[in-house]
């Protein structure tokens, strides 16, 4: 005979065991924060004790919460070719999960402020939303009018109040450059990221003060604007080698695209670093295995999740959140 399921504690035993109300256990249990903190120390040592599991449906009901945060990318299913994708949800999940509260991952073009993805977080069906990627910040404004507690992952658009986190991304390709300079580098080109995303704009900014700063010449024609995809690397290589012969080095706005070039580099007969340096950005696990070893800006991409996580919880409790930018490394490997 199969042994007896044991049933799930009440409300009124836990209230027994912790010595309170029912009523005082309902509060505790769907968050109040007016409970005494002695009361709440009962009532959760009673929960531990009897083995009390939440039954979040009710939870949501009762609270007014869906224990749901978004992770909204805007963008195709085709940024997860880039692993930066998967390190930053990563880092967000983990905080979030931590924190009893999961992760909705939403990924779709909010080009129209009507989209289904648009609609659906304008409903209310989750607690807050982490934009890890914005093109343009419509939704978000209209999001915010709505009090949805809102975290950016990506420095705004436009000068409105929302929190964000961000890696500083001007500095990084500011020390990239140096770096190619000297290690006497005269001839460096630029494959941006998706201009329309403020990263790429930054890391463009970078390179153009590194540029300034120490005496290079930056023609637009060694200026090429990528989409952050491999292609995109591998191409607008193969046409700088070819409109520029003396090109001694690429510095491209993340790891896929550097990779990219790095191929192009060596199928047109030139050796990498010998006659081409090549340096990415971000650090992925693509650059860090990658042969040759490819050199790298890095930025902390969990950190940049886990810090986006802990600014919406804080939100969430109505706490004060101020604006985060983490710092870059260069990380020196055989490219360059």
């Amino acid at each position: 005979m199969a042994a007896k399921q044991k049933s799930r504690p009440t409300y009124a035993e836990i209230a027994k065991l912790a010595g309170v109300s029912e009523a005082t256990v309902s509060r505790v249990l769907n968050g109040d924060p007016k409970v005494d903190s002695d009361r709440v120390a009962a009532v959760n040592k009673a929960v531990d004790q009897l083995g009390y599991q939440k039954n979040r449906a009710a939870a949501a009901l009762a609270s007014g919460r869906t224990g749901l945060i978004a992770v909204v990318i805007d963008d195709d299913l085709s940024v997860f070719q880039d692993p930066f994708w998967g390190a930053i949800t990563n880092g967000i999940s983990k905080v979030l999960m931590e924190n009893e509260m999961q992760t909705l991952l939403l990924v779709a073009p909010l080009d129209n402020i009507d989209s289904p993805v648009a609609q659906y977080l304008q409903r209310g069906e989750v607690d807050g939303a982490i934009f890890l990627q914005l093109h343009k910040d419509t939704l978000i404004n209209r999001l915010a009018k709505q009090n949805l507690p809102l975290v950016v992952n990506g420095t705004p658009h436009t000068n409105n109040p929302f929190a964000y986190v961000d890696s500083d991304n001007a500095g990084g390709a500011f020390a990239a450059v140096r770096h190619l300079v000297d290690s006497g580098r005269k001839v460096i080109a630029k494959i941006t990221g998706d201009l329309s995303n403020t990263a790429a704009e930054q890391r463009l900014e970078g390179f153009l003060a590194a540029a300034n700063e120490f005496g290079l010449k930056t023609p637009k024609s060694l200026i090429a604007q990528g989409d952050w995809s491999r292609e995109a690397g591998y191409n607008h290589a193969k046409k700088l080698l070819a409109k520029h012969p003396t090109l001694d080095a690429i510095f491209c706005s993340n790891d896929v695209m550097a990779l990219g070039a790095v191929t192009a580099i060596q199928e047109a007969g030139r050796s990498v670093p010998g006659d081409v340096a090549v340096v990415g950005f971000d650090d992925s696990y693509l650059a860090q295995n990658s042969h040759p070893g490819l050199t790298s800006v890095r930025q902390d991409i969990a950190g940049l999740g886990a810090e986006a996580a802990k600014m919406i919880l804080a939100k969430l409790r109505g706490e004060e959140v101020h604006s985060e930018i983490l710092p870059c490394e260069l990380v020196l490997r055989e490219t360059a």
